[in-house]
């Protein structure tokens, strides 16, 4: 399908934040109430869908969801075990060190990948995992620990990776009422604990609402509602980056607006949120200057490669960039790209981000695998058609 916006205009509301959901219905269930979702986004169905099958004991197919297999993983020892399966890209990505860790407090996992079954007691203890890997291995053991019959302490034995994510966990387990005490590279976790359930309505989604902001900031202005401006979310950095580069940013007390200013180059660490590195790559093209966004080794474990996919796909529409040991890309902003043919990995964030590089091409860009906006973010076309873009079919 073939995409272009001449200007962006409009408000729209965040979708649900997909970090605080999968969190929510996880204690939900623990707490013994197994909740619905209107309308979700793929990645959480797969959670609503996984715990129900635990329940049922039944396998939980976690689609391409690594935060539902990493959270219920542990989690699902709580109820007695259960067998994982899950997408073909998903069964790649990193679990080996949680699945060791597991195995060393009492669960027996009869493989080291997808599918697996778990079963066994998992055991109180002292947990010590990697912390450069995953940040999804220590939420899942938060959300699991605190209801083991003793107290465990939690570590991790290199620096913590998007240690945001693992913030936003401990903040949601004390609104559940579950108690976890910040130490030395880790956790204290008093044991006996149980989460009372709470409503499922959670705040906007911060990753989300990244790519409509930068929209705002490329290409006009943009007003986003719903948006927690005090989040615990990584994601709400994004703010940060918008006003180091000169974008018009406007905060109020449930959203945003983003409009469009003389943009010039930054620098951006990717390790601290991941999942902003593609539109942040869409944003560097509409600067001027040189761009450098670094440490993105770990792009390469997501729904695609998104390092190799990010090379390609800025090549394709004329981006004028470099790239540095798989870890780093520079970006030579000019303001303006040829379009054409985007070479989009089928990932939601790279779809994403083709998206808002048609905001500064010439000509439209053609876009394949638009049906993977359905894992975080299945309205987004609808929006960008709202704030005056135009895609073919819609």
């Amino acid at each position: 399908m073939n995409l272009w916006i001449e200007h962006a205009a409009g408000t729209i509301p965040a979708p649900p934040s997909k970090s605080a959901l999968h969190r929510r219905l996880i204690l939900n269930a623990i707490a013994g109430r197994f909740d619905a979702v209107n309308d979700p986004c793929a990645d959480v169905a797969a959670t609503v869908a996984a715990l129900r099958a635990l329940r049922e004991g039944t396998p939980a197919d976690c689609k391409e969801s690594g935060s539902t297999l990493r959270f219920l993983l542990p989690v699902s020892l709580l109820f007695g075990g259960g067998t994982f399966t899950g997408a073909e890209r998903l069964s790649a990505r990193p679990i080996l060190p949680l699945i060791e860790a597991l195995r060393r407090h009492g669960a027996r996992i009869c493989s080291d990948a997808l599918p697996l079954t778990v079963s066994g007691t998992l055991q109180p203890g002292d947990y010590l995992l990697p912390g450069d890997v995953s940040s999804q291995f220590f939420s899942g053991l938060l959300l699991s620990l605190p209801c083991l019959s003793g107290d465990s302490t939690l570590r991790w034995t290199t620096p913590l990776a998007s240690a945001g994510y693992v913030r936003l966990t401990e903040h949601m387990l004390c609104e559940h009422g579950v108690t976890v005490l910040p130490i030395e590279n880790g956790y204290r976790i008093p044991g006996d604990q149980k989460p009372k359930a709470l409503p499922v309505s959670v705040e906007g989604d911060w990753s989300s609402a990244a790519a409509m902001l930068i929209l705002g900031a490329i290409s006009g202005s943009v007003t986003v509602t719903g948006l927690d401006p005090n989040s615990l979310q990584p994601d709400r950095m994004v703010l940060d980056v918008l006003r180091q580069c000169g974008a018009r940013v406007a905060v109020g007390t449930d959203s945003v607006t983003v409009s469009k200013g003389r943009l010039l180059s930054f620098r951006q660490n990717g390790n601290t949120a991941p999942d902003l590195v593609p539109v942040l790559c869409a944003l560097a093209c509409a600067c001027e200057g040189d761009s450098v966004l670094y440490r993105l080794k770990r792009l390469s474990d997501k729904e695609s490669d998104r390092f190799d996919a990010l090379v390609k796909l800025l090549a394709a529409l004329g981006a004028d960039i470099e790239t540095e040991r798989g870890d780093t890309i520079l970006i030579h902003g000019h303001g303006v790209l040829d379009g054409g043919t985007a070479d989009v990995a089928p990932d939601h964030r790279m779809v994403m981000a083709a998206t808002l590089l048609s905001a500064v091409s010439t000509r439209p860009v053609a876009v394949c695998h638009a049906d993977s906006l359905c894992k975080s973010y299945p309205a987004f076309l609808t929006d960008f058609v709202t704030l005056g873009g135009h895609v073919d079919g819609i």
